[in-house]
């Protein structure tokens, strides 16, 4: 499933190019992956939970995921952006230093779905999009 959400991001950003919205691309993506025989969810609500040190269980917050995937059994969490760079040059920053990739991991904790990405098409262009898994 991961490689079919790589290829059809790179596609997307070959086709449309740099500098639309985010919801362009989210769009898009959702098209092509129906194409290829995914079930995709836009803008998936999910519920932010906390649990007190009673071990009392309420919801605090939501978030919405970009796209929420399913095919077969199988289910992926999409997490979009269109910044620079979210990654600087190696060595720098790693993903887990990253807002955008903890902000990924939360919502796939919540969802309890390992499979998740975080794709940016970036502005000022590149040769493709930057993949974090």
């Amino acid at each position: 499933m991961i490689k079919t959400i790589k290829e059809v991001a790179k596609y997307v950003y070959t086709i449309l190019g740099a500098g639309h919205e985010e919801a362009t691309y989210r769009d898009a993506m959702s098209i092509e992956l129906q194409d290829r025989g995914y079930t995709v969810k836009t803008e998936a609500p999910v519920s932010i939970r906390y649990k007190t040190r009673k071990g009392k269980k309420m919801i605090v917050g939501s978030g919405k995921i970009d796209l929420y995937l399913l095919k077969g059994l199988d289910y992926a969490v999409v997490e979009l952006k269109t910044v620079s760079r979210i990654l600087k040059e190696k060595g720098k920053k790693t993903k887990h230093d990253t807002k955008e990739y903890h902000q990924l991991k939360k919502y796939l904790e919540a969802l309890n779905v390992k499979a998740g990405v975080l794709i940016n098409f970036p502005f000022p262009p590149e040769n493709e999009p930057e993949i974090i898994e």
